[in-house]
């Protein structure tokens, strides 16, 4: 099946959540806190409102129909703005400005002011007039388009079905720059991720690089895929035979070594040996959040007095960024 088709079938579902919404049934899809031990605030129905904005966007609905909807939950987007812990902008925010602008109100500039102050990301890049034509109309989106759409959507199952036929063409170095990104932000699925992360390894080391940085990330992804793929002890001997290359990048080095090591793998002995100095030269320098992983993987290789001390020190840097964040928000 074509993309094109692909696409009005996803829209058609999206003008199912449109149509649901301006029925009354709205609960799902209005600004709604939650509270995530790793994300902070967030909002639990962000991404259905998402399907929402782009089933009002191009679900052929007569524009006088949904122009309350529209206002309400633009409304509701810069509630979720202003509340992320993670701030960003976000595409509901700019799928909403493109629709709001298009009924010209002027009551509507104190609603566009207040979304360009609900936080840092949206004061710095926020900027209405750049979304009055920002959506291409639905005949036009590329098939890169279409992947971004369905990701953000949160239609896994779409987005898998675009990547597929991205896939059938030849995968060159630039194409396999894009399966990495729609595996990790799109498809979430290992074979995309493994295709890109082998295809890169292997392009990268096959000529010498003039940027080491490139080169380190394509190893490092490569590394990182094996392990979460169950393959620790390859991922290892990949790790070790390029030690030279994580020898000038501790932080990478000590992260993804104890990382293998906390995957119990074969080799541990030796990459512990690598990363061991690293982590005592930079032990100021840990992120606060990595001290505790690093005191696994000390645990792990029977270092109890170095794991007390990591772990103590994570501890104590996180209590004083949690005390000062509290006396910031008085």
């Amino acid at each position: 099946m074509e993309y094109m088709e692909l696409l009005k079938q996803m829209i058609a579902e999206c003008r199912n959540d449109a149509e649901r919404y301006l029925s009354g049934d709205k609960q799902d899809y209005l600004y709604c806190l939650e509270k995530d031990e790793k994300y902070g605030n967030t909002d639990s129905n962000y991404t259905n409102r998402t399907r929402l904005c782009y089933g009002l966007m191009y679900g052929e609905f007569e524009p006088e129909s949904i122009e309350d909807a529209v206002r309400e939950l633009f409304v509701s987007e810069v509630i979720s703005r202003e509340n992320e812990s993670f701030q960003g902008i976000g595409v509901n925010i700019e799928l909403l400005s493109a629709m709001l602008q298009k009924y010209a109100s002027p009551d509507d500039d104190s609603l566009f002011k207040r979304a360009k102050n609900a936080n840092f990301d949206c004061f710095c890049g926020y900027d209405k007039d750049l979304y009055a034509d920002y959506f291409p109309a639905l005949e036009d989106f590329t098939l890169d388009e279409c992947i971004d759409a369905a990701g953000k959507m949160g239609k896994t199952d779409y987005a898998c079905k675009f990547v597929d036929i991205f896939k059938a063409q030849p995968m060159g170095f630039e194409e396999l720059k894009r399966l990495r990104s729609y595996a990790m932000y799109d498809t979430k699925r290992m074979s995309d991720r493994e295709l890109a992360a082998a295809g890169l390894y292997e392009y990268y080391i096959s000529q010498p690089q003039e940027n080491e940085y490139a080169l380190l990330t394509a190893v490092e992804e490569y590394v990182l895929m094996l392990a979460d793929k169950g393959e620790a002890d390859k991922a290892a001997d990949i790790f070790l035979k390029h030690s030279d290359i994580f020898s000038t990048h501790h932080r990478t080095a000590y992260e993804v070594g104890s990382r293998l090591i906390r995957d119990d793998i074969s080799r541990k002995d030796d990459v512990w040996r690598f990363i061991l100095p690293m982590i005592t030269s930079e032990f100021d320098r840990i992120a606060p959040i990595g001290y505790a992983p690093l005191a696994e993987s000390a645990e792990k290789m029977g270092d109890k007095t170095l794991a007390k001390i990591l772990r103590k020190t994570g501890e104590k840097k996180l209590a004083a960024i949690r005390k000062e964040s509290e006396r910031f928000k008085r």
